[in-house]
């Protein structure tokens, strides 16, 4: 099976099930993320630039859109030459924020597209609107809904969408909550544990012992 991922920082959000797929009997992965990605071992990284930056002249709420064209067509010149050496993902897995999963369908038609809804703009409730000394403006209104145009063309171009958790799912648009599942990035309890050998003190300030010591 050929895997592809798509993240600008690649790995990114996907450390953890890039690197268990690259060690499954079978399974080609490849990813692609610009050219600054720190990488993973064992999986190839095929790093792209854009050809330019995005238009100073071009309107602000318009400018993340810009952004997120000049990644879709930097990655599908990338597609586009794997797909003339002969590979054809069977899954791409996208974060799509940046604009990098814009055009995967139109490369590759009948490849499943998976991808990664972190979060959907909204002038109150979310990131923006809950501090008086910073009120939203009819101006701030109008660029966040503009903005969210990179998203809802994602939102529409993917197969299934995965969102850490219900909260993030809960910001799309309810047209679109049947295609989002709520999937836990998880947490390396090898590396975020407790310390058995840390000791802590009681609000009444009596010293206790290590766990391992009692």
């Amino acid at each position: 099976m050929n895997i592809l991922f798509l993240h600008q920082n690649f790995p990114g959000q996907f450390r953890h099930i890039a690197a268990y797929l690259a060690k499954q009997p079978g399974y080609q992965v490849v990813a692609i993320g610009k050219k600054n990605a720190p990488g993973l071992d064992g999986v190839r990284l095929i790093r792209y630039d854009l050809h330019r930056e995005p238009s100073q002249q071009a309107h602000h709420y318009v400018r993340t859109l810009e952004t997120g064209v000049l990644h879709g067509q930097a990655v599908a010149r990338v597609l586009l030459k794997l797909k003339a050496k002969g590979f054809v993902p069977d899954v791409v897995i996208a974060h799509p924020g940046w604009g990098e999963a814009l055009y995967v369908k139109d490369v590759f038609p009948h490849t499943k597209l998976i991808s990664f809804f972190e979060f959907f703009y909204h002038p109150e409730g979310a990131d923006c609107g809950f501090d008086p000394e910073f009120p939203v403006s009819f101006d701030d209104r109008t660029r966040i809904r503009s903005r969210n145009a990179l998203h809802l063309m994602n939102l529409e171009a993917c197969d299934i969408g995965i969102s850490p958790t219900q909260w993030q799912k809960s910001l799309h648009p309810t047209a679109y909550h049947s295609k989002i599942e709520v999937i836990h990035e998880g947490i390396d309890t090898n590396t975020l544990r407790p310390d058995p050998d840390a000791s802590f003190t009681l609000s009444n300030g009596v010293p206790c012992m290590p766990v391992s010591r009692l």
